[in-house]
């Protein structure tokens, strides 16, 4: 429920990419291996890879059984993943979008069907609307149709979101600021975090998503968040993560991953700080549940976990791409920790 995504790119037009993943229980995460022409028949229809992918795959009870790709990076490098979309989703009837000549997959399917079926951003641009909608249907997560809003982003640095936001359709937006979180819709996010931008610097907007909000410069310099809140909500973390981002540092990829790891590290979000009414009268205690870290130049996603911040890796290599059948691994449940070195 508290999700936020940062992409990075270096000196080198290198991309990475990172998201946090927070819910208010655990569920079933496995590392994952799609091959080419593989079929995950558990989705509402079921999905033939077109393309193979690597990622971390969900189910709320036996992730051999029911997998979703959670994020995930594909062979022609599109990277991405799925995020809480509550109240602004708009599902439909399966019988609508098949009428339309669309499938229909639940909301939660949307990101393995990206990574899956398609090769770029543009890719993506081109097909979603005519190839999918998203049912209204109930399925084995949470006994529902999830409500999820996409983001990913492709080799040349494009970054776009895909929102299931009007009925048998999606809004699409470029991403020109690199972050990402959950509700509202991602337009309202961005001239949000304008509205900040123009009231902490020199900086005027014209309101329009064509336009690039730029890194700060010495000239712009704030003393840090200034009169940014410190809460979890969605909107305040796409506003810490961005004003974060346009601080930061110029990176190469010697050190790119270690400053997108702390970036993503400001939105952490530890168990007891965010506490959320639940319909039973008790209160749900969201928490950052994992943090992945994507390398698309060399298709590696470092992982760790809120019990182990030990970094997991797995990286997609060519020979994975026509294997046989789907393979899943296990993450390392304890933390590594070594003894300091003695130079007396």
């Amino acid at each position: 429920m508290s999700c936020t995504a940062i992409q990075l790119i270096t000196d080198k037009n290198e991309v990475f990419w990172g998201r946090t993943q927070d819910f208010e229980f655990n569920f079933d995460y496995s590392g994952i291996k799609v091959p080419r022409n593989w079929v995950f028949n558990s989705t509402f229809t079921p999905i033939k890879a077109k393309y193979a992918v690597m990622g971390l795959a969900w189910a709320e009870e036996n992730v051999k059984k029911s997998p979703v790709i959670l994020d995930g990076i594909n062979e022609k490098g599109l990277v991405g993943g799925s995020f809480y979309f509550d109240h602004f989703f708009k599902y439909v009837p399966a019988t609508e979008i098949r009428n339309s000549g669309k499938t229909p997959l639940r909301g939660e399917e949307l990101a393995t069907w990206i990574l899956t079926n398609y090769k770029s951003c543009e890719d993506i641009v081109s097909n979603v609307n005519n190839d999918i909608g998203i049912t209204s249907e109930k399925g084995p997560m949470m006994d529902m149709s999830v409500p999820q809003h996409v983001v990913f982003q492709d080799e040349t640095g494009r970054s776009i979101v895909v929102e299931p936001s009007k009925f048998n359709g999606f809004n699409i937006y470029e991403n020109k600021v690199g972050v990402f979180t959950n509700q509202p819709e991602f337009d309202w996010q961005v001239n949000n975090l304008k509205t900040h931008l123009e009231r902490s610097s020199s900086r005027n907007f014209r309101y329009s998503m064509d336009e690039k909000i730029e890194p700060f410069g010495m000239e712009e310099f704030t003393t840090g968040l200034l009169g940014i809140p410190s809460d979890f909500k969605p909107e305040t973390r796409f506003l810490r993560a961005a004003y974060h981002k346009l601080h930061s540092v110029n990176v190469t990829r010697e050190n790119a991953l270690h400053q997108l790891i702390h970036l993503l590290g400001t939105v952490n979000n530890p168990k007891g700080s965010l506490r959320i009414p639940n319909s039973e009268g008790g209160v749900n205690l969201p928490w950052t549940q994992y943090s992945s870290f994507y390398d698309v130049s060399n298709k590696s996603v470092y992982v760790y976990f809120y019990e182990n911040r030990t970094l997991q890796k797995l990286t997609l290599e060519p020979n994975d791409y026509d294997k046989r059948d789907v393979n899943f691994f296990t993450f390392h449940e304890n933390e590594t920790i070594v003894d300091m070195i003695n130079e007396s």
